[in-house]
C-alpha cells in the first residue's frame, strides 16, 4: 500500500513539473546543456571563462536547505539564480526534486541587495561539490572580473569559516561579497544589478583551481613527522558512520607510522600542505576525497565500497554524486576495497557507493601497509 501512495507522489510530482514546464505556473527550472544521465558533467566548455556577459535586473536568489552539516552554525545549502522566472539545473536525474524543493522557497521574504554583483547560476556550501564545481570558478572570475573598469562583486559562499577565510585570501581584495549559508537561507535575495556567470564543467573548474592554487601555494620537500621520517597520513573524518570499525582501522595506521589526521582539525592551507608533502597517504571515501585531489600530485589510496557492490547502483548517478571528481584523479588513486557494513540488496540499490558505511579487512590493510613500509 505505501508503494502504491510512493508511486501516486511520484506521478503528480511529475505532472506538477511538467505543468511548469509549459509556463502555466510561472516558474520553472531548466536544464542546461544535453542532459542524458551519462553525459550531464559530459566535458564540455559551457562558455568562453574569458568572456564576461552582460548585466541583468532582477535576479533573485533562492536558497534552501541541502543534506547535514557536521559544522556548527554553519548549515548546508544550495541557491539557485532565478532569472526571468527559471532556474537552471545541470542533471536530469534531479530536476524533480529540485523543482518543487525550490519552488517551496519562492515565497520567502525578499531583500534588495543594492550594488553591482556577479553570480554563478548555482551554488552551494557542500564541501565536495564546492570545490569540485565551483571553488576553481571563485578563483577565476575574482581575477578575470578585475579588468572591468567599474567591477562587480563577487556573490561567493564556502562550506566553514576555515575554508571562507582560504578564499578570501586566495582572491583579490574586495573582489568577494562572501555570505555565510544561514545568511542566504534567512531571505530571497534580490539583486537590481547582477552577472550572470557561467557554469563550468566539473573538470574544468577542477583544471582551473589546480593552476589557482599551483600559483599560490609554495612547492615544499617532503614533509617530515616528530622522528624525523617522512610523514605518512590517514585522512579521515572520524566519522563512523563512514567506517563501522574506525577505531581498530585507525589504531592500525598508528601502529604502522601514520598520522590520523582529522581535516577540519587544521587550517586548509596547512591541510594542503600537509598532503602534498605526505610521503604516503590514504583517503576514506567521500567528500573527503577533495582534499586530496586539491594537493596531491602524487598516487594516494582510497577505501572505497568493492565494485561488486557499487555496480549495483547506477553508473550514471555514481559520477553525478562524486565520480566525476575522482576520474579526474583517476590516474593517482589505487583503491582498498571494502565491504560495506550492512549487507543489502535494497542499499546497493538506493545508496550512492560514497554514502555507504564500510568495514575494513583489518588483515588485508595490515599486508597493504607493511607492503608500503617495505617499498619505501
Amino acid at each position: 500500500m505505501s508503494g502504491l501512495r510512493e508511486r501516486s507522489r511520484d506521478f503528480a510530482r511529475e505532472l506538477l513539473l511538467r505543468l511548469a514546464d509549459t509556463g502555466f505556473l510561472g516558474y520553472r527550472h531548466v536544464l542546461e546543456g544535453d542532459q542524458g544521465f551519462s553525459t550531464v558533467y559530459a566535458q564540455t566548455i559551457l562558455a568562453d571563462p574569458s568572456e564576461l556577459p552582460s548585466f541583468s535586473r532582477d535576479v533573485r536568489l533562492v536558497s534552501h536547505a541541502y543534506r547535514s552539516s557536521s559544522i556548527p552554525d554553519y548549515p548546508c545549502i544550495e541557491a539557485w539564480a532565478l532569472v526571468d522566472g527559471k532556474t537552471r539545473g545541470q542533471a536530469s536525474a534531479y530536476r524533480r526534486i529540485q523543482f518543487h524543493t525550490i519552488r517551496k522557497q519562492l515565497k520567502k521574504r525578499e531583500q534588495p541587495l543594492a550594488g553591482a554583483y556577479a553570480v554563478f547560476p548555482h551554488l552551494t556550501s557542500h564541501f565536495g561539490h564546492w570545490v569540485g564545481d565551483q571553488l576553481g570558478a571563485f578563483l577565476w572570475y575574482s581575477r578575470q572580473l578585475q579588468s572591468l573598469p567599474d567591477p562587480p562583486r563577487l556573490l561567493a559562499i564556502a562550506p566553514s569559516p576555515d575554508w571562507a577565510t582560504f578564499l578570501t585570501e586566495l582572491c583579490p581584495k574586495d573582489s568577494l561579497v562572501l555570505m555565510t549559508p544561514q545568511q542566504y537561507l534567512e531571505v530571497n535575495w534580490v539583486l537590481e544589478r547582477a552577472m550572470l556567470l557561467p557554469r563550468m564543467s566539473p573538470w574544468q573548474n577542477l583544471s582551473l583551481l589546480r593552476d589557482c592554487l599551483s600559483a599560490s601555494m609554495p612547492s615544499f620537500d617532503a614533509s617530515f613527522s616528530e622522528s624525523g621520517r617522512p610523514e605518512r597520513i590517514f585522512l579521515c573524518s572520524r566519522r563512523q558512520e563512514r567506517i563501522l570499525n574506525l577505531d581498530a582501522v585507525a589504531g592500525l595506521f598508528r601502529d604502522h607510522g601514520y598520522v590520523v589526521l582529522d581535516p577540519t582539525s587544521i587550517t586548509p592551507h596547512q591541510l594542503l600542505l600537509r598532503l602534498r608533502q605526505a610521503s604516503t597517504l590514504w583517503c576514506e571515501q567521500g567528500s573527503m576525497v577533495m582534499n586530496a585531489l586539491l594537493a596531491r600530485d602524487r598516487p594516494y589510496r582510497l577505501l572505497e565500497l568493492d565494485p561488486l557492490h557499487s555496480s549495483c547502483y547506477p553508473r550514471g548517478l555514481q559520477m553525478l554524486g562524486g565520480g566525476i571528481y575522482n576520474s579526474f584523479h583517476l590516474g593517482l588513486i589505487t583503491p582498498f576495497f571494502c565491504q560495506p557494513a550492512i549487507h543489502s540488496d535494497r542499499l546497493n540499490r538506493e545508496l550512492h557507493p560514497y554514502q555507504r558505511q564500510l568495514v575494513v579487512d583489518l588483515a588485508a590493510l595490515e599486508q597493504e601497509l607493511i607492503r608500503e613500509v617495505r617499498g619505501s
